[in-house]
């Protein structure tokens, strides 16, 4: 008994931890999410004629991204390469006048594949001043299960069933300088674990923690005046890491599935700016 003990408040003290991280936020996302995200509880759009396109880029503080040729720096001093940059986003939804339609779908983005950086809604919608969009950055806890997806290139994000099961919910590989050396970079998020001892021994898994998160935006943009519209969705790779928290690259190593910590921060750090919408 007195060991089950230690353990309950081995574990209730990491989860201790792992809120006090995000108390320093709370606030701010509490009320970006209150302003732009409470229409979800509305009533739906009715759909019309009019198609959405949504458009994904990439960028390094407004610099383009030239995969395994540049090197960038981000605010803690790490001079990183991008060799891959995939991630799933899913249930993006779009807000107008307090009615808000929802697209269920799990969508796969990956910049080696021009084809995947877009994707055309199954849906139409009604014309109108539209104020607000949100998604979903990976996928949910009860949507990311293992073997959803057994077709290439989807199949390659899997997570390990040992740590989590399901799938990624973003690479972002490449490589980073240290004392002149080059290192593997790995900057890769999903299920967390909760372990219990000082050691991240896969038999000491107590728990698992969904690392997904929702991204909510400003939109104020009248859209379907024409049978056909584009929105675009920008990706600051720079903002992962830092705002709120300054992401050391050397700092955390490669290698950062087994780190809750690490993720946490990363996740933090994409619920605030790491997104926004071109106009």
């Amino acid at each position: 008994m007195l060991h089950q003990s230690g353990i309950n408040i081995f574990i209730s003290l990491q989860k201790i931890y792992i809120i006090n991280i995000m108390k320093k936020i709370n606030i701010i996302l509490f009320l970006v999410l209150l302003c732009l995200c409470n229409a979800c509880r509305e009533k739906e759009i009715l759909p019309t004629d009019n198609k959405l396109t949504i458009a994904f880029n990439h960028h390094v503080d407004k610099q383009n991204i030239d995969l395994d040729n540049k090197f960038y720096t981000n605010v803690s001093g790490n001079e990183y390469m991008i060799s891959e940059i995939k991630y799933f986003v899913s249930n993006i939804c779009l807000y107008k006048n307090g009615e808000h339609y929802n697209i269920p779908d799990i969508h796969y983005i990956d910049i080696t594949y021009p084809s995947s950086l877009f994707f055309t809604t199954p849906t139409k919608w009604e014309s109108g001043l539209y104020d607000s969009l949100s998604f979903i950055f990976g996928i949910t806890d009860a949507e990311n299960t293992t073997n959803r997806f057994v077709n290439f290139p989807e199949n390659t994000m899997s997570w390990p069933v040992i740590l989590g099961g399901g799938y990624h919910y973003m690479m972002i590989n490449g490589k980073y300088k240290e004392n002149d050396t080059l290192k593997a970079m790995n900057i890769h998020l999903g299920r967390g674990q909760i372990y219990i001892g000082t050691t991240h021994a896969t038999d000491s898994i107590v728990g698992f923690v969904d690392n997904s998160f929702k991204v909510c935006l400003p939109l104020k943009q009248v859209l379907f005046e024409n049978t056909k519209d584009t929105i675009f969705i920008e990706m600051n790779i720079n903002n992962w890491f830092a705002n709120p928290f300054n992401f050391n690259i050397a700092y955390f190593g490669s290698h950062i599935m087994q780190n809750q910590t690490a993720m946490q921060m990363l996740k933090s750090n994409g619920e605030i700016d790491v997104f926004t919408i071109k106009n």
